[in-house]
């Protein structure tokens, strides 16, 4: 007869460290880490661009803007929906990357003139989120003085 091992066999002993060492890739050993993620930092807003209303109704218009990696964001919001605006460097001059982000109900056309002239066209269809723009190389060169911006929401 064979003795009685009090010990669990070394194959069973396996199976249960094994798994337990692998999941311990996964964990974390940061205790901050462990009741939750943070949340992401919301971007601060910067004033490198000149921004001038020439609506009707400037008074219901807003523009707030912030950097998003290496391109400068322009959030435009606008209560009647119909604006324009002239847009001019500051002292550091253009940024490498503009992006307008259309915070409208629903955006019909939006247009830039400056070293181009360019037009977007973004349908009849309310929008789900805001619509983002990013301006093309070569709508506005480092010498360019000044772009103009025109946005038409159709739900307005």
């Amino acid at each position: 007869m064979k003795p009685v091992q009090s010990f669990p066999s070394k194959w069973a002993v396996a199976f249960v460290i094994v798994p337990m060492l692998s999941a311990c890739s996964h964990w974390s050993w940061n205790p901050r880490d462990w009741f939750g993620s943070k949340p992401e930092p919301v971007p601060a807003p910067v004033e490198l661009l000149s921004i001038q209303s020439t609506s009707a109704n400037p008074a219901g218009e807003r523009f707030v803007q912030t950097w998003e990696g290496a391109r400068l964001v322009v959030d435009i919001y606008s209560d009647s929906g119909i604006g324009r605006a002239v847009v001019k460097p500051r002292d550091q001059g253009w940024p490498l990357k503009i992006a307008f982000r259309l915070n409208l109900t629903a955006v019909e056309d939006f247009e830039i003139r400056g070293a181009q002239n360019l037009r977007w066209s973004l349908g009849h269809e309310p929008l789900a989120q805001p619509a983002l723009i990013d301006v093309p190389y070569g709508a506005y060169h480092k010498d360019t003085p000044q772009i103009e911006i025109q946005w038409v929401d159709h739900y307005r």
